[in-house]
């Protein structure tokens, strides 16, 4: 650290102590604008600030709708508790808040997030434990964009600005959790150990189709389209020559635009090139749709497979 000459003094160790602990109190900032704005997205409502994010979760209203906007058969509309948040302006959280937490809750249990990810109601309404209710935002957004449901959750660490105020008021705040930060680098990793055999099964079927597609050898893509794992539906075997090239195409396109992103991430997910589950059925949807309008076209493919 530079003094006012302009020469640099050695930081003592409780100086590295404090500029440690607000780095953390930073990242932690920008992981509540990186779920803020993935909510924002997914929800198409504004969010308040990061600073005041934690609170605005307590009430479980913006995670029930969370809930509802991804398995809306298990959380009805009607069953959110106060949505407007007009009781909640008046008089603040009521216990039948909890119920919309809850609704979240098992709303990833349908949707197959591991439970290992969860945080306790308690970490929400009681402000027990925020750090692990946005981590397991980070985790469901990182699980539903592998699936193909959702948009991917961006890193903004180093790209968003927070006041030294701000800084030092979050500081406070972790201080007064007195917990660990939770691991948000390594929740993919974690993730992928935690995924039943079936799971793990798919997801390795669907690299296999990514990885078949880049090679550009017809056979091979065929043969892992068609892996019972893949749960791929709808084949026709005379379009798969189409399928190999709609293929190509999607994942050039995918490739080009995570390169035009910032590339400095921590830990980059498989999923920012390769192609979901969703996004093979979405083009081989697209490609049997053309067929149907346009067959004298594509009906030469079936000769050169």
């Amino acid at each position: 650290m530079a003094d006012s000459s302009g020469r640099y003094e050695r930081l003592t160790a409780e100086q590295m102590d404090e500029q440690r602990i607000q780095n953390v109190a930073y990242q932690y900032l920008c992981r509540l604008e990186e779920a803020k704005r993935w909510m924002e997205a997914c929800l198409g409502e504004e969010l308040p600030a990061p600073t005041e994010l934690e609170e605005a979760l307590r009430n479980g209203v913006v995670l029930a709708k969370l809930g509802h906007r991804f398995a809306p058969k298990v959380v009805n509309v009607k069953k959110i508790y106060d949505p407007d948040q007009l009781r909640y302006q008046a008089v603040g959280l009521q216990f039948r808040h909890t119920d919309n937490i809850n609704h979240w809750r098992i709303a990833m249990t349908t949707l197959g997030l591991p439970a290992i990810f969860y945080p306790e109601t308690t970490d929400i309404y009681d402000k027990k434990n925020m750090p692990r209710a946005v981590y397991c935002i980070h985790a469901l957004s990182l699980y539903l964009y592998r699936l193909g449901l959702a948009p991917q959750i961006h890193d903004l660490y180093g790209k968003v600005k927070f006041t030294e105020e701000e800084i030092n008021n979050m500081t406070s705040e972790l201080d007064k959790y007195g917990i660990q930060m939770p691991a948000f680098s390594k929740i993919g990793g974690l993730l992928a150990n935690e995924l039943s055999e079936d799971e793990a099964a798919g997801h390795a079927a669907v690299i296999a189709i990514n990885e078949a597609v880049d090679r550009g050898h017809l056979e091979v893509t065929a043969e892992a389209l068609r892996n019972p794992n893949a749960l791929i539906t709808d084949l026709q075997e005379a379009l798969m020559s189409a399928y190999q090239e709609v293929l190509q195409q999607a994942k050039a396109r995918k490739k080009e635009q995570a390169a035009n992103r910032c590339g400095d991430q921590e830990e980059k997910d498989i999923y920012e090139e390769f192609l979901t589950r969703r996004e093979i059925q979405n083009n081989i949807n697209l490609v049997n749709g053309e067929f149907v309008s346009s067959p004298v076209r594509l009906t030469c493919e079936k000769f050169r497979f």
